[in-house]
Formats: structure tokens, C-alpha cells, sequence
């Protein structure tokens, strides 16, 4: 009732904020150009003759138009009414008796107060973006929008008034030059990973003999035999007289924005809840891209807390509120307000000075709403790892340079760079990833911000900026779903590679996927295509990434469960099909009440009930 009460209670003073400063804003405008914008009497000279509307008196200079002019359209805009302060039609009168230098002075002054409200409107939002960590000065999604067309047109508008018939090839140089600027020097600012060492002269080599030497012999010897500590961990805490064999169980989480967040958040705990705590308690790795992370990300901080004696559940419902909570305003708001012109505000994380931009307002915001829990480094989860408190996660954002995957743990992980093979293969196989720790342990990569590790891995194209790394040459990390949409390689690759431990200490392996993405599309008919459809049919192809990505994983799938022996591997999938069609969850960083509740009712679908049924029998075994 309380929280209730508090948010009927924001709603009030935002739909009062709203009217009262629409109101101050154009009463201030309306001032402003009532005492500065002049019509053509402020010119005049006392005694100065004016002619009487509509008389055939020409003033100097004046000429009608021509009869070729006229069959050009010189003359077509044509004004016969316009709408007066009162809201009342009027006819237009002639012009013609007045001086055309006079009128011309008229325009002038008034576009000079048209660009003066523009620039100060724009310094205006300049100085919101100063204070864009405080909640009060942001502005809704909605209204960033018009905002954003309203500079665009506010630019084009200024560039047609000066150079009319060369406006579009100004406006062109413009973008160019501006391009070309912001890429050097002071004005070429990037996106960086919080916590980590930037500075030039520490820049790590990035090469395909880097990777080589991260992935030698000694480190994968090392990186194995730490993890394999950390599994007879894991068997230790699951092992029971009556189940010395437990299932190992790898959590494969899907993108897709804030429904996948609150899709993640909500199926994890009601099958932990229903499996009586064996899901949460037996899973062994997290793997998965973007929004499913972040879910993930948070119920295993609480899991984590738990354990430790902290008075938390992770069956707390106001788990799910807090994953579900807006980040889409932050965003938006510093997109307008910050990075449209040029991020000057910084803040201190770890020894490093960085500037804010969305990119720290998203992971901002994130903290924030997940009660800071998320607000430490990645270094901090390697003993609960070790001890198997808490499911190893990696954390695998895909780097543009070269369709590599950067594996993101607090773990040595050189044994997933690469595809396992013990045999003469190995040489043949190429290098496809790279461990952070390893690649960035001269930069600190211990000191990584756990929060811009889950960024990285949810980059959605435009919305985040890609995340800068400080290598040579430089690369850049964006959402992991542009390698693996759904967590499953990763896992597989794991389970491949400790196959030998896995068939000696457990029952079998399980993989639960949680995803927000059908497993099986309707097929898009190709009739009646238009030509400009047909040339563009190639680039179609990439929506179909995921699906793409599904045949690829359900070969890899088949191919695991071949390698470990028949019935030895189980794939439970929790899918978010919605109630109704029109209560559809967005991929966004913004869900309605509607798109809620429907999330939380997909739940109880009669296929994801009979896969949590399969999930109960098969952890009872």
C-alpha cells in the first residue's frame, strides 16, 4: 500500500511538473518576443507615408512577378487565410505598398531571435547533461525523440536560411567535417571500460601471436587445473550417499533487452523455488548474452548474499521489480543532453579518471536500481567462484574488429579460447576468443567495474556506445548476441572440455535455457516483392541471425551429447511466448505494466510448466 501510495504520489508531481513548466516555458518565450520581435511599424520614420492595403502603389524596387516566373512556380506558395493570436481566421492582405528592403529588415530581426532561443535552448540542454546523474533534470524517452528532430531540423533550417540553393551541399560538408574532427585529437572521444588502465603507453598488442601466447600450453595447464579445483568444489557441496552423482547443471540465458532480464529473473526463481533449491545450488556456469545477463547477473549477487547471511532471498518478489525497472530515460536522456555534443563531466572509478557519457548513466542507473549490489569489481567473485558459492559466469562481448568473443571472468579462462582438440587438430583449429584477465592483466583487468563487463555484453547497436579497449591497434566490444545469442557455445565448450571429470563425478549434464526468442519462426513468403525489396532481400539475412544461430547450436548440441555417451545430456528450454499477442514484451530498455505482467504470466504457460516439470525429474535423479 505504501509503495502504491509513493507512486500515485510521483505521478502527480510529474503530470504537475509537466503543466507548470510547459506553462513557465512558453509564457517566457511569449515575453521574450513580444518586447523583441518588431513588425514593419518599428521601422518606419515618424510621418513616413504607408499606403492603404491594396492599392496598385509600388514601392521602390518592387516589380510584379513575370509571366515566365509565374509558369516556373516562383509564385506558388500561395497564403490566403492565416490564424490570428485569437484563434481567428483572417484574410491575408497585399504586400505589395511596402518596401521590400523594410520587409527584409523585418525577417532579419525576427530570425535573429529564432536563432538566439535556439542557442540558448541548446545551452540549456547542455547544462541539463552537467547534471545528468541527478534524476530530476532528465528527460523522458518519448520527448528525446522530438528533441533530437528538433536540433536536426533546428541545423538544416539555420544552413537553408544562409545558403539556400546550396544548403544540402553544406549540410553535407558539415556532417563530413564534424566526422572527420571528432576522429582526432581532443574531440575523439570513446566509450571505455571502467576501471581499467587507458593510458597510451600501457596499451596492450592485440594479434593473432598474442592470442597464441595467451592461449600457450602452461596457461591452459593452469587455467584447467584451477577449474577442476573448482568443480570437486562444486561436487563436494552437491554430493549426497544417496545421489553420489549429481547432474551439473549450465545456466544458457538469452538477449533480448529488459524482457529478457525480467524473463531470466522470473523463471530462475520459481524453478530454483520448485526444484527445492537444486538449480540455483547445482549449476556450475552462466553463460548468455545481454539482457538474460543481467537478470542472471543480479539473482546470483543475492544468491551470493544469502549464503553469506545477509537477511535476502533470492525468492524476494522485489527481485523482479528491481531487474524490471527503467533504464531507457538514463540512456536517451544523456544521448540528447551529453554525447550530441561532447562529454565534459568525469568521475573517478578504481585509479582511473573517465568522463560520463550513457554509458556510465546505464551502469549508473543499474546500480541503482539493483540497490548497488552490482557495484563491484570483477575480482571480487573469484573466491566465491572457487569455493562453488555461486555458478561460474563468463561474460562474452563480441569484439567488431574481427568476430572474436572477449571472455570476461575472474577465472583464467585460455581453455575456451579456442575449440578443444587433444590431437593433431588442435593446430588446425583457430583461435576464435580471448581471456580478459589475461590479454589486460598489465591494465588492471581485476579493477574491471562488474557493471561494464554486463554492458559490454548487452551493447545494443546505437542506443550504448561500443566499449573502446586499450589495445594495438585498438578494438571495440559490443552485444554478445552477434556471436551466440543465447549462452550455448560457451557451455558446450566447457562441458567438452572437462568431458573426462564430468562422466567420472556426475549423473550427466543439463542445459537450461532460458530464452525470449521462438525456437521455431514463421517463414516470411517472397511474393509480390517490388524491385527495391528484391535488392535488398540480401541484407534481410541479417535478421535472421538468430535463427542462424539456432541450427548452428542444435548441431553443436547434438554433437556434445554424441561425445558424452547416450542419455547423458538434457535440455530443458523456458520459453517467453506471450498471453496475448498485444501484451508482447518489447526489446527494449523500457517495459510498460502490461508488458509485465505478461512476462510474469508466460510463466505459467502450459509448455513452460511441463518443462519445469522435466527439470523437477531430472534433478531428482
Amino acid at each position: 500500500m505504501a509503495r502504491r501510495i509513493q507512486q500515485n504520489h510521483g505521478g502527480f508531481v510529474e503530470y504537475y511538473g509537466f503543466i507548470v513548466g510547459s506553462v513557465v516555458l512558453v509564457g517566457l518565450l511569449v515575453l521574450y518576443l513580444y518586447f523583441t520581435n518588431k513588425d514593419i511599424g518599428s521601422f518606419l520614420r515618424p510621418g513616413e507615408f504607408i499606403p492603404n492595403p491594396g492599392g496598385r502603389l509600388l514601392a521602390p524596387g518592387y516589380r510584379l512577378p513575370t509571366i515566365w516566373e509565374i509558369r516556373e512556380g516562383a509564385t506558388r506558395w500561395r497564403v490566403d487565410t492565416y490564424l490570428t493570436e485569437r484563434l481567428r481566421l483572417r484574410l491575408v492582405r497585399s504586400v505589395a505598398h511596402y518596401n521590400p528592403a523594410m520587409i527584409a529588415q523585418v525577417f532579419r530581426q525576427n530570425h535573429l531571435n529564432a536563432v538566439i532561443v535556439q542557442v540558448v535552448a541548446l545551452l540549456l540542454l547542455m547544462a541539463q547533461g552537467i547534471f545528468m546523474d541527478s534524476e530530476w533534470v532528465r528527460i523522458p524517452a518519448g520527448a528525446t525523440a522530438f528533441i533530437l528532430a528538433s536540433i536536426v531540423m533546428s541545423m538544416f533550417g539555420a544552413v537553408t536560411f544562409w545558403f539556400r540553393r546550396w544548403s544540402m551541399l553544406i549540410f553535407i560538408c558539415l556532417v563530413i567535417v564534424v566526422n572527420y574532427i571528432t576522429g582526432f585529437g581532443f574531440f575523439n572521444y570513446r566509450n571505455r571500460a571502467y576501471g581499467i588502465d587507458y593510458r597510451e603507453e600501457n596499451r596492450v598488442p592485440y594479434s593473432y601471436k598474442a592470442l597464441e601466447d595467451i592461449c600457450s600450453p602452461e596457461n591452459l595447464r593452469r587455467d584447467k587445473a584451477a577449474t577442476l579445483d573448482m568443480l570437486n568444489n562444486w561436487l563436494a557441496k552437491n554430493r549426497t550417499p544417496a545421489n553420489p552423482k549429481p547432474k551439473i547443471v549450465f545456466l544458457c540465458v538469452s538477449g533480448g533487452g529488459m524482457r529478457s532480464s525480467l524473463w531470466t529473473m522470473q523463471t530462475l526463481q520459481q524453478a530454483d523455488r520448485a526444484t527445492g533449491g537444486k538449480l540455483l545450488r547445482q549449476s556450475a556456469l552462466i553463460s548468455g548474452a545481454s539482457g538474460g545477463m543481467l537478470g542472471a547477473a543480479y539473482l546470483r549477487e543475492v544468491y551470493l548474499r544469502q549464503q553469506n547471511g545477509a537477511p535476502i532471498s533470492v525468492y524476494d518478489s522485489t527481485l523482479v521489480d528491481d531487474i524490471s525497472r527503467d533504464l531507457l530515460n538514463p540512456v536517451t536522456f544523456a544521448i540528447i543532453a551529453n554525447d550530441l555534443f561532447f562529454p565534459i563531466s568525469t568521475f573517478q572509478s578504481g585509479d582511473f579518471t573517465y568522463r560520463k557519457d550513457r554509458g556510465y548513466l546505464f551502469e549508473s542507473q543499474l546500480n541503482e536500481n539493483c540497490h548497488g549490489m552490482l557495484s563491484k569489481r570483477l575480482a571480487a567473485y573469484r573466491e566465491p567462484e572457487r569455493d562453488a558459492k555461486i555458478p561460474m559466469m563468463v561474460v562474452s562481448p563480441f569484439v567488431l574488429n574481427d568476430a572474436r568473443r572477449m571472455l570476461i571472468s575472474p577465472q583464467g579462462v585460455s581453455y575456451l579460447m579456442k575449440p578443444f582438440d587433444q590431437g593433431r587438430l588442435s593446430a588446425q583449429l583457430e583461435i576464435d576468443g580471448a581471456d580478459f584477465g589475461r590479454l589486460f592483466s598489465q591494465q588492471q583487468a581485476d579493477s574491471l567495474a562488474f557493471t561494464s563487463a554486463l554492458r559490454m555484453n548487452c551493447t545494443y547497436p546505437l542506443i550504448l556506445p561500443n566499449v573502446w579497449l586499450p589495445t594495438t591497434p585498438s578494438v571495440e566490444a559490443m552485444d554478445a548476441g552477434f556471436r551466440d545469442n543465447y549462452g550455448v557455445t560457451i557451455a558446450a565448450r566447457f562441458v567438452h572440455t572437462f568431458r573426462d571429470w564430468i562422466l567420472e563425478n556426475t549423473g550427466g549434464v543439463v542445459f537450461v535455457q532460458v530464452r525470449c526468442w521462438q525456437k521455431v519462426d514463421q517463414i516470411v513468403k517472397s511474393d509480390s516483392k517490388g524491385i527495391l525489396h528484391t535488392l535488398l532481400t540480401p541484407a534481410n539475412a541479417a535478421a535472421n541471425l538468430t535463427s542462424m544461430q539456432d541450427f548452428d547450436q542444435d548441431n553443436t548440441l547434438a554433437l556434445l551429447s554424441d561425445v558424452l555417451g547416450k542419455n547423458k545430456l538434457e535440455v530443458v528450454r523456458f520459453l517467453y511466448r506471450p498471453v496475448r499477442k498485444q501484451n508482447e514484451a518489447s526489446m527494449s530498455l523500457h517495459l510498460s505494466k502490461r508488458e509485465k505482467l505478461d512476462l510474469l504470466r508466460a510463466y505459467y504457460a502450459p509448455e513452460n510448466q511441463a518443462s519445469l516439470a522435466a527439470l523437477k525429474q531430472i534433478l531428482r535423479k
